[in-house]
C-alpha cells in the first residue's frame, strides 16, 4: 500500500514537474525515509544536492515550494507511516523538522544567486554554509560542543566527490 501510494505521488509530481523534480524527490525519499533510519555514512546531502537542480532548473519559487513540501511535509508523513522500522541511527527523528529545513530554504535563496556558476561551485557554498550554522547550532544548543571534524572531511568529501564525478549528469538534467 505504501509503495502504490509513493508511486502515484512520484506520477503526480512527474505530470507538474519533469524529470528533475521526480529524481530530486527520489533522492530526498531515499534520504529522508531510508538512508537516514541507518546512517552509514554521516552527513550525506542529497537533500542539499536536490535542491540544487530544482533551484537551478525551475527557479527560487519551486525550490521554495519543493523545501517545505516534498523535504519537510512528505518525509514526515512517510516516515509517519512507516513507523519505528528498521531504525538503527539514534539521531533519527520521525518528524525530521527542524532548523535545518530553515537553513534549506535559506540556501534556496544563495544558489538562486549562485545560478551563475558551476554546479560543483554552488555545493561547495552549500557545504560552507551549512556546516557552519550546524556547527554555531550547535554551539548554542550544547554546552559541551565538540565539532566532529572526522564526520565533517567525510560528509564534504563524499558530497563534492558526487558533484565531481558525475558533474556531466548533473549538468545533463538541467
Amino acid at each position: 500500500m505504501y509503495f502504490s501510494l509513493l508511486v502515484v505521488i512520484l506520477i503526480i509530481i512527474s505530470l507538474i514537474g519533469g524529470f528533475v523534480i521526480v529524481l530530486a524527490t527520489f533522492l530526498v525519499l531515499f534520504e529522508k525515509c531510508l538512508f537516514g533510519r541507518i546512517a552509514i555514512i554521516p552527513g550525506v546531502e542529497f537533500i542539499t544536492l536536490s535542491t540544487i537542480l530544482v533551484v537551478l532548473a525551475y527557479g527560487p519559487a519551486i525550490g521554495v515550494l519543493f523545501s517545505i513540501c516534498i523535504t519537510m511535509i512528505l518525509p514526515a508523513i512517510i516516515n509517519n507511516m512507516i513507523g519505528e522500522k528498521w531504525v538503527a541511527n539514534k539521531d533519527f527523528s520521525i518528524l525530521g523538522i527542524g532548523f535545518g529545513n530553515v537553513i534549506d530554504i535559506l540556501c534556496v535563496v544563495i544558489i538562486h544567486f549562485l545560478r551563475g556558476f558551476d554546479i560543483f561551485w554552488i555545493m561547495v557554498v552549500m557545504m560552507l554554509v551549512k556546516h557552519t550554522t550546524g556547527n554555531i547550532i550547535g554551539k548554542l544548543n550544547e554546552t559541551n560542543f565538540i565539532v566532529d571534524y572526522l564526520g565533517l572531511v567525510i560528509s564534504v568529501s563524499f558530497n563534492l566527490g558526487m558533484v565531481f564525478f558525475f558533474h556531466s549528469f548533473w549538468l545533463s538534467l538541467l
